[in-house]
């Protein structure tokens, strides 16, 4: 049946490496370029409102022409993790995703429900991205745009040293691992002719950590660096502590380490801003990463949530069904200062995690457990690293949730998400302060 219920995946993915046909939009200065992927991050920032709605409309072109296939695609691979679900005793389909990395499916529910109680910071911010950038209502082209501008290029050198003091807090054992991947060639830092792009770290039992990086001086690179960082310390220690059965931990734990250790780089780069200009890019950048990877991720995983539960309660996943569920919930956690586009409701077609199975809602509970732990590192001093650098070392040696208590954090509460939610109401006020 493996064979079988890949298909749809398999499909999506064969169908947007070969058969889609991207058209063109003009830059900020005339120049027609090809659509790609790829290019929508850099232009999704574009201080030009034009460039951002051209570029985001021809992204979707390729989807829309073929939603009613990926309809179908994702009919079929919901269909297959209820045949699974059912095949194997388990009661419906988050059942059999949580029970098998020992995890309860209120956890999955408590994310969302902690979520939706907790939309006004996001709510705010579409408001304020409104006011700042002159509109009655943002768009969904709108969100990357930025409020302040600042650029700076970084060398390789500058972002290693700056990653390594910011990473100070976590004590010597840590900057001995930071030193080793440094010193001993092991991360691969620069783009090359043939290397796959983005960034990845890999671990292998008996090896150090490698790190794969495409490097080019951004600020966002400079970050990338301190989130591959966080995996590497995760791999090494849990290797170190763990026998081979256990060194490798579960996809809800993955990410907790590289938040961590990102959010330890962005308080750094915030106490050592030379001007409100460069302070207020950093804030923006921390907001957006929390409206990205937190509120987004969470959105993700009611939708998959709710057609699967729609699936399995005898719902035919048209097209029509999937769009209209995907716009509604888009529409309720961006809020009345959103005004969304038909491009967004059917945004669903391009997502690839959700043939994942379950997959993205990881992000979102890693996200809040890295900024509780963030946080508890900087309150509570020596007592809040030694649970970080505990549960480092712990790999797999007992289930998810019981190993994240080790920092002190309890995802069966909603307070890693209210704490999330705090900090993004902070960063608000700090920027509010330094563009008024």
């Amino acid at each position: 049946a493996g064979k079988l219920t890949g298909v749809p995946s398999e499909a999506f993915d064969i169908m947007r490496a070969t058969d889609f046909k991207w058209g063109t939009f003009e830059d900020e200065n005339g120049n027609e370029l090809t659509m790609s992927p790829g290019r929508y991050g850099k232009y999704a920032g574009s201080t030009d409102r034009r460039v951002r709605e051209d570029m985001y409309k021809e992204l979707y072109v390729p989807f829309k022409g073929s939603i009613n296939t990926i309809s179908v695609l994702m009919k079929g691979n919901v269909e297959g993790d209820i045949f699974y679900s059912r095949a194997r005793g388990y009661e419906n389909t988050l059942e059999a995703k949580m029970k098998n990395s020992g995890i309860s499916t209120e956890i999955y529910k408590n994310l969302i429900n902690s979520v939706n109680d907790n939309l006004q910071p996001l709510h705010r911010w579409a408001a304020l991205k409104a006011k700042y950038l002159g509109l009655e209502k943002i768009k969904p082209f709108d969100t990357y745009a930025p409020l302040s501008e600042f650029s700076r290029e970084y060398t390789y050198e500058e972002a290693q040293a700056i990653v390594k003091e910011a990473l100070l807090p976590l004590g010597e054992e840590i900057q001995q691992i930071t030193d080793m991947m440094y010193n001993e060639n092991l991360i691969d830092v620069f783009e090359n002719q043939g290397k796959e792009s983005g960034a990845y770290m890999s671990s292998t039992w008996g090896l150090s950590p490698r790190i794969k990086l495409n490097f080019s001086g951004s600020l966002d690179d400079v970050f990338t660096l301190a989130h591959e960082l966080g995996h590497a310390y995760h791999s090494y220690l849990s290797q170190k502590h763990q026998p081979y059965p256990y060194y490798d931990y579960d996809t809800f734990n993955a990410e907790v380490a590289s938040v961590t250790t990102e959010s330890l780089l962005m308080d750094h780069l915030l106490a050592n801003a030379k001007n409100n200009q460069e302070k207020a890019v950093l804030i923006q950048k921390y907001i957006q990463d929390i409206g990205s990877t937190y509120y987004r991720q969470a959105r993700f995983a009611e939708f998959e949530l709710t057609i699967h539960e729609a699936a399995e309660n005898g719902e035919i996943l048209t097209e029509d069904y999937l769009t209209n569920t995907f716009g509604d919930i888009y529409s309720k956690y961006w809020g009345p200062s959103m005004e969304i586009t038909e491009e967004e409701a059917y945004s669903w077609s391009r997502i690839p995690h959700f043939y994942y199975n379950y997959y993205v809602y990881a992000y979102a509970t890693s996200f809040a457990a890295g900024e509780k732990v963030s946080e508890r590192v900087k309150n509570e001093g020596q007592t809040g690293i030694d649970g970080f650098i505990s549960f480092l070392s712990s790999g797999s040696s007992d289930y998810p949730v019981e190993l994240l208590e080790l920092t002190g954090v309890d995802m069966t509460t909603s307070e890693p998400f209210e704490a999330v939610s705090r900090k993004m109401n902070f960063l608000m006020n700090e920027l509010e302060t330094i563009l008024k």
